[in-house]
């Protein structure tokens, strides 16, 4: 751009939400309360919460930011509320008196509109969780999913947890199938000079490489290895007459004529001599017995490199014949025409070792997204590539119109941070010339904090950004007052960054007033904030990092005596270690100050860069889960019960073996978890796993500072386990991942260890990880240091022309850092990016404190350009101020003081116990109360879900009992029907006879056989296919077979209709209007433990002992389904249809048999539930109900029994009315004291 444009300090006063917004903030500038404070506004005058979408760079910021959102518009909603009864003029009158830059510019607009502001507000807080703040990642992943159609992205993908591993497997493969394709002669040259790499050794450049996808990538032309002409040429030195060596006797005896003119060096310990007498034929020996690959082994480097020297200089000026009887020596010739043969072998096998980098980096950057196309997976940077492709063409702007109709005002932040294909996918959607007057495009950022270049950020972006912003009218403001650091460091750190204004790749320093933010005061000595820069000029290198100990536990010292302190508002505030933090370029030297203080007894708090998966707990619920998949395998057993998770020492595990049936208790608990986590997931499984053997007990039973890390760990591994069961279907797939895990534990941030809630002490920290955060006293370790660039990749640019536009522009160039692959232009554009980029981390690290900064410097020499003094500059020059200062180093380690407390007894004040416990309000059902078989006892496991409940999901259909109602005389009994005996069993079986009695007309049989033919043929072909199939087995030859089975159903369905269940009743009785089929209902319970052992006691009491029953303490509402309720002309009744299969004859239906599987499968209960229910129901629906007269009894329809007659297939119950009534008691309502008759 010709000019600078013209810059706004005020942001929030001065943006109006159209066109493209550039604001640039300065460190510590308060950014977030300036975003904050500008989406107030937007939200007031311009958009809703769903129109907007606001990014930056890590999920924590974008927390930190919505709930900054949040807090800032019920500030400004409480404002407005106040003012709601003062006039236009006394709104306006107080926005003047209102410190708050945004209460004041929100008064003055809406002084008028007080309660339309305030309805907006609340509109906007209601709203609120619509509003999209994320990372830019997240919100690619949003788009390809909202708009999959309108991008043409319609297959779902999966952000994949494991890239690197996908990136590792394709190193692996194709690097092995490049080495296929060599000749062996070049494999084993390149494995000789170790120019063939484990695939380890190449992810961090690949990853770079990938981070910079769009950047231009210097192609590696692929080179001619000769191997035969160097084995040539080999072979005929290694043939050479050593007899000639006496020729040259003159040359390296001391008594030879020329042995003046020999090189002092070659003189000194006749090393000429020992060089061509005894290493050359050595070496000679060793290759003609081993072959010509021996020149490369370790033992004979000494010989290579002395007799690689006798190419060099060897004499001292003499006579041309002397010289060159000398170098034209027969021995001398072939050595040299060897060593040039050798070095161009190396040359070319350097060049080799480039291409095949180049060659991987290419191949994977291709294949990449082809392979987690076919896991239907995706990366995150891969997901912005592919939304960044889709927005490309005429098809693209249709799909940028629809995501700008959806979302016309974006806000990026940390912009400084993004990469060019985050910034192609922006540009094509807000900064296009068509739309940028229909939207708005918010970009905030520092130059000066651009710090990850390693991560694919790029200055050039963000420069090329910042011309089209100019270009396309944008408005440009900046943010320079700190209100992060007291005004003495803000003035003092400003003046320090004037010296050296440029911080080069165009980076200008831009200068900075103390903001208005109140701060604590630091007083040392009774001096203010005193010297708040201060330098430490360390005498010897290797003692900075003690040094950096040292002071601070003289710090720390100094605040025990009460000399060092914070003073707010009249209140002193001890400094503690948790104030104090220690910043480094690297972490060896982190690793050094951490053992350092914690040799002082110095809290320490570092940020964990520990996979869990290598924690000890992670072996050992490995183990855990091997023996639940091999529960009968002693020896995998027994290794989980010596974890820490069972709390096993080896003298109750040698107990434990002693006992006969020692581990059989534990093999049959470990089946029963198996079988819980085949049938219910994982999830189940593992949490009876952790109850059953009280784990969580285990860990903390006994002291060790390890506890708290222990539980964190198994609470997060537990957590990855849960959330990998939902996508990892099957027993065998979770367990091999999790295995996978531990045998290869990488550094994912998903991974990473948590922080432990008591992790306090001083801060070790990256300048990396440092960004964003503040501190109260800041260390810099190694702050005037050379830079030491590790990079394998060299960045440059280059001018294309864009084939959009026809001009010029900058475009990334990415190469590998090889000397003969690059220009000296290419190399010094890298070197200029490189030491820019530092600069920019130095600064970052400078502007992280409040009070005080310690710089400690190393440099004796004065000469240092690098770090904090490319700005302090040296001798006459150096950078003098009156808030700076120069620290003496410590002659020796402080003793440390303690600091005397005087002991207070507080009286101690609990609030009182509560009496009633509150519980989330979930469901229960007779169906999981039932569930009362030993491996089935899961707590709660199924009153927190919404369960439905079908027909016959409750019937027992296997026979497992042996009753005392068996018939002796087995000749005179009766058989069943065929239909009845062969009617298939199971839920789908007994949910079509409920479907059918449900919709036939008890009275009219006329369409009983076209109903079953209509279920049978739409909804249960299945089961019509298998009964049929049957039929025709037993009955070949029958005529008309489907309909003739059809009328057997029908017959049955009479028969049971016909049988009186009640005397003088029968259900062919009743007319449509006088029963209810399906009866569903929603029993309310009591607001507390739902009472499940009250409810077994008082079945004892009235003479039915029942089986154990599932706790189910959360429920709050019993649900469930009547089959039929009747009034039979007198009283209201229930009946439950049963298919249930007791036996093949009639007499296994008799009322003692049923009244035994009833027992067994707790339709006592089920009865009893249910005429709760209708107790509940009547007593609302009739006025004056009586529960003796008006409720009736339970019928148990066993239909496979139901003849006609009144012996078989039915058993009818009528409890005693207190009995239903004192059930009623116990179950409860949700709320006593409400109305008794709410169901």
């Amino acid at each position: 751009m010709s000019q600078k444009p013209i810059v706004s300090y005020q942001p929030i006063v001065d943006m109006h939400f159209t066109g493209l917004h550039w604001i640039e903030a300065s460190a510590g500038t308060g950014k977030t309360y300036t975003l904050s404070s500008l989406m107030v506004r937007i939200l007031l005058e311009e958009y809703l919460p769903k129109q907007i979408i606001a990014t930056t760079f890590t999920r924590k910021a974008a927390a930190e930011l919505k709930s900054r959102i949040r807090a800032r518009l019920i500030e400004v909603l409480g404002l407005l509320e106040s003012c709601r009864e003062l006039t236009q003029d006394q709104v306006q009158a107080r926005a003047k008196l209102e410190s708050d830059i945004l209460y004041q510019v929100i008064l003055n607009q809406f002084s008028g509109l007080i309660a339309h502001a305030c309805a907006r507000l609340k509109l906007v807080i209601d709203q609120l969780e619509e509003l999209f703040v994320g990372t830019l990642d997240s919100f690619s992943q949003k788009l390809l999913r909202e708009f999959a159609f309108e991008s043409g992205k319609i297959e779902r993908m999966q952000i994949t947890n494991d890239a690197k591993q996908y990136t590792v497997q394709l190193i692996h493969d194709e690097l092995r199938a490049w080495i296929q394709q060599q000749p062996q002669s070049t494999v084993d040259y390149l494995l000789l000079k170790k120019k063939i790499k484990s695939q380890d050794a190449y992810i961090d450049l690949i990853e770079t490489s990938l981070n910079f996808s769009s950047a231009y990538f210097k192609a590696v032309p692929a080179p001619t290895i000769d191997v035969d002409a160097f084995r040539t040429h080999a072979e005929r030195f290694i043939q050479i007459e050593l007899e000639t060596l006496d020729s040259l006797t003159d040359f390296y005896d001391p008594e030879g004529q020329y042995y003046a003119v020999v090189a002092k060096k070659w003189r000194d310990q006749d090393k000429l001599k020992i060089t061509l007498t005894q290493l050359l034929p050595e070496f000679l020996d060793q290759v003609k017995s081993q072959g010509i690959e021996v020149i490369f082994a370790s033992h004979l480097s000494t010989h290579l490199s002395q007799l690689n020297e006798l190419r060099k200089k060897v004499l001292n000026k003499c006579p041309v014949d002397v010289l060159a009887a000398f170098e034209q020596h027969p021995i001398i010739v072939e050595l040299a025409e060897f060593f040039k043969q050798f070095d161009k072998l190396n040359q070319q096998l350097e060049h080799l070792e480039s291409y095949l980098q180049y060659y991987l980096a290419q191949q994977v950057k291709q294949r990449l997204p082809e392979l987690l196309q076919q896991k239907s997976e995706t990366t995150f940077s891969q997901q912005i590539r592919t939304l960044a492709e889709a927005l490309q063409g005429a098809q693209g702007q249709e799909f940028a119109k629809y995501v700008h109709a959806r979302y016309p005002l974006i806000l990026v932040d940390e912009f400084q941070d993004t990469n060019q294909d985050q910034d192609d996918m922006l540009a094509q959607i807000w900064r296009h010339p068509s739309r940028v007057k229909q939207g708005c495009m918010i970009m905030v950022g520092d130059r000066k904090q651009a710090i990850y270049g390693f991560r694919g950020g790029d200055m050039l972006t963000f420069l090329k950004a910042y011309q089209d912003v100019g270009t396309k009218a944008g408005r440009f403001y900046q943010l320079v007052h700190n209100h992060r650091s007291v005004k003495p460091l803000v003035e003092v750190v400003d003046a320090l960054f004037q010296q050296q204004m440029d911080f080069g790749e165009q980076v200008e320093y831009t200068p900075v007033t103390a903001g208005t933010r109140p701060h604590p005061v630091l007083i040392q000595s009774g001096l203010e904030n005193y010297a708040p820069l201060r330098w430490v000029q360390v005498n010897d290198k290797e003692h900075e990092l003690e040094q950096v100990a040292w002071k601070i536990r003289d710090l720390l010292n100094q605040a025990a005596q009460s000399q060092l302190y914070f003073e707010k508002q009249g209140q002193r505030i001890e400094l503690q270690a948790d104030d104090i933090a220690v910043l480094s370029r690297n972490n060896p030297d982190l690793d050094k100050v951490h053992h350092h203080l914690l040799m002082l007894g110095i809290p320490v708090n570092r940020p964990s860069r520990k996979s869990v998966f290598k924690s000890g707990i992670a072996r050992d619920v490995g183990a855990i889960l091997t023996a639940i998949m091999n529960p009968f395998d002693e020896a995998k057993l027994k290794r989980a019960l010596l974890t820490r998770l069972m709390g096993f020492n080896l003298h109750r595990f040698l107990q434990l073996q002693i006992q006969a049936d020692g581990l059989s208790l534990f093999i049959t608990k470990f089946e029963e978890i198996r079988e819980m986590w085949m049938g219910q997931g994982f999830l189940t499984a593992w949490q009876s796993f952790l109850t059953e053997f009280k784990v969580w007990t285990n860990l903390v039973e006994q002291f060790s500072y390890d506890n708290e890390r222990e539980v964190v760990n198994l609470r997060h591994i537990s957590e990855l386990l849960s959330q990998n069961s939902d996508e990892l279907r099957g027993m065998h797939t979770l367990y091999h991942w999790y295995m996978r895990q531990l045998s290869n534990p990488m550094e994912r941030e998903w991974e990473i260890e948590r922080q432990l809630s008591n992790q306090a002490g001083v801060h070790l920290l990256t300048i990396h990880q440092s960004k964003g955060l503040e501190f109260k006293i800041v260390f810099l370790l190694g702050a005037d240091r050379k830079l030491s660039d590790r990079s394998e990749l060299n960045f440059s640019i280059r001018e294309v022309q864009d084939h959009g536009t026809g001009k010029s522009v900058a475009q990334r160039v990415v190469a590998l850092k090889r000397e003969e692959l690059l220009e000296p232009l290419e190399v010094e554009q890298h070197d200029q990016r490189a030491l820019a980029e530092h600069r920019r981390l130095w600064y970052v690290a400078l502007t992280r404190a409040q009070h005080r900064v310690y710089s400690m410097m190393s440099d004796q020499k004065g000469q240092s350009i690098y770090g904090l003094a490319f700005w302090r500059g040296h001798g006459a020059n150096q950078f003098q101020h009156a808030f700076s200062l120069d620290e003496p180093c410590l002659e020796q380690c402080p003793e440390k003081v303690i600091a005397k407390k005087e002991h207070h007894n507080v009286q101690m004040i609990a609030q009182k116990y509560p009496q009633v416990h509150f519980y989330p309000r979930a469901k229960t059902s007779f169906s999981y109360l039932a569930q009362h078989l030993s491996h089935q006892q899961i707590k709660d496991r199924m009153a927190a879900q919404d369960m439905i409940e079908h027909h016959a999901s409750d019937e027992v259909n296997a026979v497992t009992l042996v009753t005392p109602y068996q018939f002796e005389d087995l000749d005179h009994q009766q058989p069943l029907s065929w239909i009845r005996a062969h009617f298939p069993m199971g839920t789908l079986a007994g949910n079509f006879l409920h479907e059918i009695f449900e919709h036939i007309d008890f009275q009219d049989r006329r369409d009983w056989t076209l109903e079953i033919r209509r279920r049978f043929k739409n909804a249960y072909s299945s089961l019509w296919e298998q009964l049929f199939a049957k039929f025709q087995s037993d009955f070949h030859q029958h005529h008309d077979a489907e309909q003739h089975l059809l009328e057997m159903m029908a017959e049955w369905l009479a028969e049971v209709l016909e049988t009186p269940i009640q005397p003088e009743f029968r259900l062919k009785q009743l007319v449509p209007e006088a029963h209810l089929a399906e009866f569903p209902f929603y029993l309310a319970l009591a607001d507390r433990i739902f009472g499940i052992q009250r409810i077994q006691q008082l079945f004892l009491e009235f003479g039915l002992n029942m089986p154990e029953f599932n706790a189910a303490n959360s429920a709050r509402y019993l649900n469930g389904s009547i089959d039929l309720v009747y009034y039979d002309g007198e009283r209201y009744h229930i009946a439950d249809y049963k298919s249930n299969y007791l036996g093949n004859h009639v007499e296994d239906y008799s009322a003692q048999a049923i009244q035994l599987s009833m027992t067994h499968a707790s339709y006592w209960l089920q009865a009893a539930l249910y005429l709760v229910a209708l107790h509940r129901y009547l007593s609302i629906h009739i006025d004056d109900y009586n529960i003796d007269r008006d409720l009736g009894g339970a019928s148990y329809l066993y239909l496979r029994g139901m003849n006609g007659t009144d012996q078989y297939g039915f058993n009818y119950w009528r409890p005693s009315s207190e009995f239903i009534l004192r059930l009623d008691a116990i179950l409860g309502y949700f709320a006593e004291d409400k109305n008794s008759k709410i169901a």
